[in-house]
């Protein structure tokens, strides 16, 4: 009787791996990130795209120029005048839409203040 647990003990030894290295990790395990095949900065905007297998994908966006409450250059820029080319809503108030480095702003007509920033500019 007293060789069972030592038949037990030899046989979950040899079961077990030699060395620690062969031993899988226990628990989720984090996937490697993708890296890029090539990046690139575009010189108008200053964003920088990387490729990813067939695709490009936006790695960091500019940040807005002015924040709500800057003032902003009203007479130095257009107007948006084609709201449902960017899929804006109507105008129903004292403000009006610009864009300046392809992000589009929500500007007071009276005071030529950023009421909010709404974005990139995208097209339909």
């Amino acid at each position: 009787m007293c060789f069972r647990p030592a038949l037990l003990l030899v046989a979950l030894c040899a079961a077990l791996p030699a060395r620690a290295e062969s031993v899988a990790p226990i628990g989720p395990q984090v996937p490697q990130a993708e890296q890029p095949s090539e990046c690139r900065i575009l010189d108008a905007t200053g964003d920088r795209f990387c490729k990813y297998g067939h695709r490009w994908k936006l790695e960091n966006a500019r940040a807005p120029d002015y924040a709500v409450g800057d003032d902003f250059p009203v007479y130095e820029q257009s107007m948006l005048m084609d709201l449902r080319r960017y899929n804006l809503p109507p105008v129903d108030g004292p403000w009006r839409y610009y864009e300046h480095h392809r992000i589009i702003y929500k500007v007071s007509a009276e005071t030529g203040k950023v009421i909010e920033v709404l974005g990139r500019m995208r097209r339909r």
